[in-house]
């Protein structure tokens, strides 16, 4: 008996030793190797294939300088978070150096140095120990390439820190910065006015945003990579319509997003828009229908009602999905699996679209792609259109709706809309006596075969104004594709989800609603009955058979 005991006793050391050896190793292992498993169903947290080619190019040292401080805890989780990335970068470039720096056992002058940086001491609300405080602590990362750098002042949260750190690493080591321009003078949208702030601070992380005007008759300037022309309101003139056109022929990109009326919220009034570009995008390809588009699927209207609020859904608040299902089984497609603007979005709202329509080309060159197109539910309506969202909207009957495309992509070789014509004239009222034309420039040629180049048109520019996440992914995409290409698309689309529910019939609706109310208490009855007759089953047994001793 002594001799078993004493072989069990030596078996179950041994098999603590086994274990705690094992535990040894992997300890030892992890604190020399990066090892992290992502288990979440768009790998969320694991730098994307973008990420890893724009570091595995990097021929020369770039040092990632990461300033944070130890204390507090909330601050320490941070550090950690932004250590295990940093440590998944390093796996993929030798020439990636990173340094994490606490500042507060730095001297004052090492912190006047970060300050004049721009990474800034900021204060943070502590608990613990049941005690509120206020600490002082710094978060933030500078990216160093020879002489130029890029700050993340305060870094809160690791949601969009590949984003921020690739693109960083991508500016500072390009030799220029591309140049995203925004057409200016006929009451376009102003990405430089308030309202528009959070998008031109995005942009600016990657580009130089900047006005063009082109009331002057002078070429857009060669160093504007994509042009966009959101939402212009007056008409645009021949000779400006001439330079946009030029440009596009030079290879320059262009994103137009063009609004079918002009709206006047007190009321709610609605007159149609002429830009004057209709036939200069039906010359590339693209036919821009003079109509609103309806949807069955649709997003939300909010509006004030008396001394009410009231929230209700919009057909002219067109809801694109990434794909439909309908009742009876089916599905169609709305944003485009095609294109890498709109292949990792879930949905897309745009109020007040006109429905685009593809032209078949000539060049066979130029690929076409709907980027995004409403449900088989899609209907126009023709003006004179009555918005308000109290009008109930006539919806027609099902063999009438349709799926509308309201984006679309073109990429390839164009040929000039103005090749075979003369240069336009450029207008000026700077005579009192009206308009006057100006003799064009004699050493103008006008380019008639073009170069490669990308345009993409949107029925619309409102969605811009929404403020919605998936619509400023759509808007970023849209310039970094036309800009960079397909470098940083699918970092700033990681993790975008945002999946609608599914339609329901009424039916089954009905059925939920019936099973959310009466569902719990019939299972607290039917509990009740099965214990009941398991009891009297019970005593029937013990006085039939007694007791069991």
């Amino acid at each position: 008996m002594a001799a078993k005991t004493l072989k069990y006793g030596g078996n179950t050391l041994a098999f603590i030793l086994v274990v705690f050896g094992i535990v040894a190793l992997v300890n030892f292992l992890s604190s020399r190797r990066f090892i992290r498993a992502d288990l979440t169903e768009d790998k969320r947290y694991t730098i994307s294939q973008s990420t890893k080619t724009v570091l595995r190019r990097l021929d020369d040292i770039v040092t990632i300088d990461a300033y944070f401080s130890r204390q507090p805890s909330r601050v320490a989780q941070i550090r950690q978070s932004v250590r295990d990335m940093l440590e998944e970068y390093r796996a993929f470039s030798k020439n990636l150096q990173i340094n994490f720096i606490d500042p507060a056992a730095e001297d004052e002058s090492e912190k006047q140095k970060l300050r004049f940086m721009g990474i800034p001491e900021v204060q943070v609300n502590v608990i613990e120990k049941d005690k509120a405080e206020v600490a002082n602590v710094y978060m933030g990362i500078a990216i160093l390439y020879e002489d130029k750098k890029e700050i993340l002042p305060v870094v809160q949260t690791t949601a969009n820190l590949e984003y921020d750190l690739t693109s960083a690493i991508l500016k500072v080591t390009s030799e220029e910065v591309k140049t995203v321009g925004f057409l200016s003078g006929h009451d376009e949208m102003d990405v430089f006015d308030q309202a528009f702030g959070p998008l031109r601070q995005e942009l600016s992380k990657q580009y130089d945003v900047r006005k063009v005007p082109i009331d002057a008759g002078k070429a857009i300037d060669s160093d504007v990579a994509t042009l966009i022309i959101a939402g212009p309101k007056k008409e645009l003139t021949e000779r400006e319509k001439y330079e946009i056109d030029q440009f596009i022929m030079r290879g320059g990109r262009a994103l137009f997003l063009i609004d079918p009326i002009v709206i006047q919220y007190e009321g709610l009034s609605v007159s149609p828009l002429k830009t004057g570009l209709n036939d200069l995008l039906e010359h590339y390809g693209v036919r821009l229908n003079d109509n609103l588009v309806l949807d069955v699927s649709m997003g939300q209207l909010t509006y004030s009602q008396g001394f009410m609020t009231v929230t209700t859904g919009y057909a002219y608040f067109i809801k694109v999905l990434k794909e439909y299902q309908y009742r009876t089984g089916e599905t169609s497609d709305g944003l485009s699996k095609d294109s890498i603007i709109t292949s990792q979005l879930e949905s897309l709202t745009l109020p007040w679209a006109s429905s685009l329509e593809l032209l078949p080309q000539e060049n066979a060159s130029v690929e076409a792609i709907a980027l995004a197109k409403t449900s088989r539910g899609g209907w126009t309506a023709q003006s004179p259109y009555n918005i308000s969202p109290t009008n109930r909207q006539f919806q027609p009957p099902a063999s009438m709706q349709q799926a509308h495309t309201v984006a679309v992509s073109l990429s390839g070789t164009f040929k000039s809309f103005y090749a075979g014509k003369d240069i336009p004239l450029v207008e000026s009222s700077e005579s009192e006596e009206g308009v006057t034309a100006k003799p064009a420039e004699e050493d103008r040629t006008t380019k008639t075969d073009g170069e490669a180049t990308q345009i993409v048109v949107v029925g619309n520019s409102q969605f811009l104004q929404q403020g919605q996440r998936d619509a400023r992914l759509f808007f970023l995409n849209t310039i970094d594709w036309l800009t960079l290409g397909e470098e940083l698309i699918n970092i700033r689309s990681h993790g975008a989800t945002n999946r609608p529910l599914k339609e329901i019939s009424e039916n089954e609706k009905f059925f939920l609603k019936f099973i959310s109310i009466a569902g719990v208490p019939l299972l607290v009855v039917a509990f009740g009955l099965v214990r009941f007759f398991l009891r009297r089953r019970a005593k029937r047994m013990v006085e039939a058979y007694g007791s069991v001793s």
